[in-house]
């Protein structure tokens, strides 16, 4: 039986429209691995670009409330990877999604052990790099000990352990650690009052997201926020800035010219 034009048109605008942002299209072309583990669902995704020789690793750990697949999807976590334009393996794993949530990888090791065995591609030859949003504080906590790490961005994330986190960068000359305070911003003021290297930004720079060359140089950076909680790692805009500032090769293929803030599809606040 045939169908009508009139069904066929519902069910065209019911799909929506085709999905033609260039993000996609940078998200598509690169690879994505997504496998369950006894420590819940972990994410993989390299862009098309990548080259081990020179990428890092980055790991990235939501906060409370959501969980890795929810954040994967609502926070368009592989399109502002996409926008970035990194060299980078970009690892998101589960972490705890409500306070009394066990640690879901009380170490980092064995995260990337897994990923190794999972993936197709090689691992990066780079650092590993650890982002974590407000309650993944609980988790990067556990992740000090590990000689890989070599930076940390604390995205909004001075809620716990601070003392853990200052001893940390205090405790080698090769270590980097970016602070994103906005929630957290009395906490974070108390922190880097402890650290005198610190620099500090009042605001992201807004001049096409270049950060000035005294934070890019800094080893310990604190930016004080106003762009709001959530927004932090939802506007493609801070995290996509902070991800090529802490990135040793942009990607010559990559979409950078896209501008920060523009996704394919707009989050709910």
């Amino acid at each position: 039986m045939r169908m009508s034009s009139m069904v066929i048109a519902l069910i065209v605008a019911l799909a929506g429209p085709a999905r033609s942002h260039p993000l996609d299209a940078a998200v598509a072309a690169g690879h994505h691995w997504r496998f369950a583990t006894a420590n819940g669902p972990v994410h993989v995704w390299v862009p098309a670009g990548y080259h081990p020789a020179t990428a890092i690793t980055l790991v990235y750990v939501h906060g409370l409330y959501t969980s890795a697949d929810e954040a994967w999807v609502d926070y368009e976590l592989p399109e502002q990877f996409a926008l970035s334009g990194v060299n980078a393996m970009f690892v998101v794993c589960e972490a705890p999604g409500k306070f009394g949530d066990r640690v879901s990888w009380p170490s980092l090791a064995p995260l990337l052990d897994t990923v190794a065995t999972r993936v197709d591609r090689p691992m990066p030859a780079g650092e590993v790099v650890a982002v974590g949003h407000s309650g993944a504080w609980m988790t990067m906590s556990g992740w000090l000990d590990d000689d890989a790490l070599t930076t940390v961005v604390m995205f909004d994330a001075a809620y716990g352990d601070v003392d853990r986190f200052r001893a940390w960068i205090a405790g080698a000359h090769d270590r980097r650690l970016i602070d994103v305070g906005d929630d957290s911003q009395l906490a974070a003021d108390a922190l880097h009052r402890t650290l005198p290297e610190t620099i500090t930004l009042d605001g992201f720079p807004t001049a096409a997201g270049v950060f000035p060359a005294r934070a890019h140089d800094a080893r310990i950076l604190y930016i004080r926020s106003s762009v709001g909680h959530m927004k932090l790692v939802t506007g493609a805009t801070a995290l996509p800035m902070i991800l090529r500032e802490v990135a040793t090769e942009i990607l010559p293929d990559a979409p950078i010219d896209l501008p920060l803030g523009k996704l394919p599809r707009p989050i709910a606040e």
